[in-house]
């Protein structure tokens, strides 16, 4: 259960000796963020919120603007929920009501917000708050049942929608118009949330934002698929040849698979990220692509997804995160190769005991649209 996570929290702080914890989110959900607003209450704001937690139980949530109240009330697991136009002034008279004020606290991504509201929430405590910027991804870093649940729907949704790219795309229409397309398609799906990245040419050197560039035949569409549903992102990487392609596109693409694979079976409980790494990049150093294992050929081999957690980062060789059993984030070997081009391959995986799981129906494959 989700409510766990607070729980765990005042368990926390019974350990640090301290007597509470406000967590704070300023509206934003990143997909590459952990939301601790949420972490702590199940409710993705919509403007800038916190979570009051003490170590006697008791939580409050305070959402702006007032008109979320009823929304974020029958959705949050605290045991109590107020919305406000001031958010500064209710996290007075909340702490007041918690016992809080004067008492010694830790606060939660307090740091990323505004420094207006940084300087009036310190100026509102009686000492230096400790700053636990990493708690919330900490305590969420595993998906509980409900939320993997919501982690394979939106995978699923995320292959609905790269079938309905290779089904729209065609000569002729622009890329903004088939990524307007997919979003409006995920979201009938009950996406809540996407973020794109979908462009093409003949030679990619990255994949970028869609723009204003008509498709052609002998494209390379690359796909960075992104929805969100009930607060979980995932992602899955694709690429597909408007046409037909030369043979050198399918033996570098099957380099890219392998790396996948590679990195996949390295992903064992214990392992650090910089080991996941250095097994995908082993793959294209072994064909002859050692000098290309760096920006700007590539950024990283995977990473975190939020709202929920950021863990384990970015999959990266100097990462020395360790992996643990029921950790979900993407893995995906996207690469730069100088006979093709730039080429995605990329998977939301979930770590078992022996290895990188894909949670995709069908992994990713180097497809063809007909002309």
């Amino acid at each position: 259960m989700k409510k766990d996570r607070i729980t765990t929290a005042i368990e926390w702080l019974k350990d640090e000796k301290l007597d509470g914890l406000i967590a704070f989110n300023d509206g934003q959900n990143s997909f590459l963020d952990s939301n601790a607003v949420y972490v702590f209450s199940g409710v993705r704001p919509i403007g800038r919120s916190a979570v009051i937690i003490g170590r006697d139980g008791s939580s409050t949530l305070i959402v702006e603007p007032v008109w979320d109240e009823e929304r974020a009330r029958g959705i949050s697991f605290t045991t109590r929920t107020r919305a406000t136009e001031n958010l500064v002034q209710a996290l007075s008279e909340e702490l007041t009501h918690h016992g809080l004020a004067g008492a010694s606290l830790a606060v939660v991504a307090l740091a990323k917000q505004s420094r207006a509201l940084d300087r009036s929430v310190r100026s509102l405590l009686a000492s230096e708050p400790r700053a636990a910027d990493t708690l919330a991804s900490h305590l969420a870093r595993i998906r509980n049942a409900e939320e993997l649940a919501a982690v394979k729907k939106a995978v699923w949704i995320a292959e609905r929608g790269y079938e309905r790219l290779v089904a729209s795309a065609r000569p002729g229409i622009r890329e903004f118009e088939l990524a307007a397309d997919i979003y409006v398609f995920m979201k009938e799906l009950g996406a809540e949330d996407n973020f794109l990245l979908m462009s093409a040419s003949q030679h990619n050197l990255a994949v970028r934002a869609a723009g204003r560039r008509i498709l052609q035949e002998g494209d390379i569409i690359l796909g960075e698929i992104t929805p969100c549903f009930q607060g979980q992102f995932v992602q899955i990487c694709r690429t597909t040849v408007l046409g037909d392609a030369k043979p050198v596109f399918a033996d570098k693409y099957a380099l890219v698979q392998r790396a996948m694979r590679r990195g996949m079976d390295a992903a064992v409980p214990g392992a650090t990220m910089g080991e996941v790494t250095q097994a995908m990049n082993d793959v294209f150093r072994e064909g002859g692509y050692a000098d290309y294992c760096r920006p700007p050929y590539m950024r990283v081999r995977g990473h975190g997804l939020g709202v929920t957690s950021d863990r384990p980062g970015d999959v990266v060789e100097d990462s020395d995160v360790k992996l643990e059993e029921g950790m979900v984030f993407v893995m995906h070997p996207n690469q730069y190769i100088p006979e093709t081009g730039y080429l995605m391959c990329g998977e939301t995986v979930i770590i078992s005991h022996n290895g990188a799981i894909s949670l995709s129906e069908a992994d990713a494959e180097l497809d063809f649209v007909s002309v």
